[in-house]
């Protein structure tokens, strides 16, 4: 796991301008460093090492040729391609799995090593022989890139805040629809990072940088999965999903340095769990205890690392942790996510960080196996769109003259939360659920001189160019499609992410194995969501592994007291940071409706948090100067 950086077209100063991206990227590899620049191309790196501790080093380079390399992540299956290499007469100069890519690249090409690895992975990639610059992201997403042109040169890093050193964007600002969007989706969906001129490599494509010219093109979507023959029977696709299941977690443990598992008590983490100990009978789980009863599943995740005989470890969040966890998200995200599960994960990592240095984690398996409350809702969409917006508006006032709960995701909540979504078309309404503002709440509280151009087509455009593209006509399979290409890689993994990444750690999905994953995506959808049974045949899996309690029981996100916390430890500083004119977003809002926010909340007379903690982030991110 490390960090890469890179630009065409370097100049007298490129060591320089190369060194200072990669000190911005240190804490993703704390375990070296490697800088390459010639006439055409710099490239740096900073490694986590993870694989081949002694070899492993980047940039990795072929003089003869001129390929040149710099990767971030991990292949998994790396042991079986090098045997291949070695068998087909390959050399190779060390045992990691950076040397297996870039021989395979330097052999077969770009696309038809896509077609043959597994990972999670970003690389980019110079052909010596045309001098084509390639950069890969992996299939959903996992690991991240931005890149940017300038000049006719292309620059690009592993993070937004290491781009913003190389000259050309340094002080890039904030891209306002960019911004518009991330308060309707907590995240940024399509290909905004939210800086101006800077994009991100959406997951599954590949970018080729020629003669001053970009072009973008996928090398795998979701709906080119499921390509394996279907099975007919349930039991047929239960083993099958168990045999995937289980080689996707032993290959993620492969590792020369110490692996360890999340285990939250809940079905994902504790089936993974489950498999790990059948590999490594020395794991350790870890689990983090919510300081509010309602969101602590410790005693669930206790009782499964019991049932399999692991050691357990228990992070006690103090209120001094989560102040230090509000600090990083507070000055070190470099683009907007208002995820505020973000908190509790990146003190899991942190604890996590002691003593191991790879984590495996159960991200991926909700948008496979339909494990969302949106996909039981879904079932009413269309009958949500024929509502008029008006009657959701009327509901919305209605709900509110309801005293604030302090209950997880109380029943209030979630139906002013669906009543966002009437009106909509059946592709735009599950986004809608889960949105801080609605759309008359955002127009409420930008200023009309500062909207974006076309405000509402800014809103739902990557939405509507992914139907574009084509999805699945199912009901189902199409909100499937869409959370693995939405909500997956630009909320769930780059929470998961940044989070490791801001502690040195690295974690691993077994659920986003390509086999099992591309498995997941061609089963019907009867075996995702049979009535409103969610994660069926999931399920029905880790019943056979784990206490039946641990599967059946109610779903709780990875969460936080956030609106306590908003009202006591955090409410002096997001005052102060949405209140502060200086910010270079701050004239883009109504001062007074940011302002009545705060009063409400703090009063208790209504539950703003997803509201302030989204508008918080925003500022933070303005705020940076990198």
């Amino acid at each position: 796991m490390c960090g890469l950086a890179g630009f065409t077209g370097p100049g007298a100063d490129a060591a320089a301008i190369l060194r200072r991206m990669t000190d911005a990227l240190a804490h993703r590899g704390p375990d070296g460093e490697g800088h390459f620049v010639d006439a055409r191309l710099a490239l740096g790196h900073r490694r986590l090492a993870i694989i081949d501790l002694a070899g492993g080093a980047q940039p990795r380079l072929d003089p003869a040729s001129g390929d040149a390399l710099i990767f971030n992540g991990e292949i998994y299956g790396y042991r079986r391609l090098a045997a291949e290499l070695r068998d087909a007469g390959v050399a190779l100069c060390d045992r990691s799995d950076t040397e297996v890519l870039f021989q395979m690249l330097h052999r077969s090409g770009v696309r038809r090593t896509l077609e043959r690895i597994d990972g999670m992975f970003a690389f980019a990639f110079r052909d010596g022989a045309s001098g084509t610059l390639t950069l890969v992201r992996d299939r959903f997403g996992e690991k991240p890139l931005f890149y940017g042109l300038a000049g006719g040169e292309l620059v690009f890093a592993s993070e937004v805040a290491a781009l913003c050193r190389h000259p050309a964007f340094h002080g890039a600002g904030i891209d306002r629809a960019a911004a518009y969007q991330f308060l309707t989706y907590e995240y940024l969906p399509g290909d905004r990072s939210g800086r101006e001129g800077i994009r991100k490599l959406p997951p599954g494509h590949m970018l080729t940088f020629a003669a001053g010219r970009v072009a973008v093109e996928p090398y795998w979507q979701p709906s080119s999965g499921g390509g394996r023959q279907a099975v007919r029977r349930e039991a047929d696709a239960l083993a099958e999903l168990e045999r995937l299941l289980d080689d996707s977690v032993r290959e993620r443990l492969i590792a020369d340095v110490p692996v360890g598992v999340f285990l939250s008590g809940g079905v994902d983490s504790s089936l993974i769990a489950a498999l790990a100990a059948r590999h490594a009978w020395d794991i350790t789980a870890f689990t983090v205890r919510m300081p509010q009863f309602s969101f602590d599943e410790t005693p669930h995740a206790r009782k499964v690392a019991c049932h399999l005989g692991i050691r357990h470890e228990v992070v006690e969040l103090s209120r001094r942790d989560l102040m230090d966890a509000f600090e990083a998200a507070s000055h070190r995200l470099d683009e907007p996510l208002a995820d505020s599960s973000l908190l509790p994960s990146w003190l899991v990592c942190r604890a996590a960080r002691q003593s191991m240095t790879v984590a495996l984690g159960g991200d991926g398996a909700d948008e496979l196996f339909a494990g969302y409350p949106n996909f039981q809702a879904q079932l009413a969409a269309p009958l949500m769109r024929r509502m008029p917006a008006a009657i959701g508006a009327i509901a919305r006032r209605g709900l509110a003259l309801a005293p604030a709960s302090r209950e997880y995701m109380n029943l209030c909540f979630r139906l002013g939360q669906l009543t966002q979504g009437f009106g909509l078309s059946e592709d735009l309404q599950s986004f809608l659920w889960m949105a801080p503002f609605s759309t008359k709440e955002k127009q409420a509280l930008w200023r009309t001189d500062a909207l974006p151009e076309r405000p509402a087509e800014t809103t739902y455009a990557p939405i509507r160019e992914l139907g574009r593209r084509g999805l699945p006509e199912d009901r189902l399979q199409r909100l499937l499609q869409l959370f693995l290409q939405t909500y997956l890689p630009e909320d769930i993994l780059v929470k998961t992410d940044r989070a490791a990444m801001m502690n040195s750690l690295e974690v691993r999905a077994p659920f986003l194995g390509r086999e099992v994953a591309e498995f997941a995506i061609g089963l019907p959808g009867q075996w995702k969501l049979k009535g409103l049974r969610r994660k069926y045949l999931l399920k029905k899996l880790a019943v056979r592994l784990v206490p039946p309690d641990a599967v059946y029981r109610p779903k709780h996100g990875f969460a936080l007291p956030l609106a306590e916390q908003l009202r006591t430890a955090f409410a002096e500083p997001v005052r102060a940071r949405l209140l502060d004119p200086a910010n270079p977003v701050a004239d883009w809002f109504n001062r007074a409706a940011i302002e009545k926010l705060l009063a409400d909340h703090e009063g208790g007379r209504r539950d703003h948090a997803k509201k302030l903690w989204t508008l918080y982030v925003l500022f933070c991110v303005a705020a940076r100067r990198d």
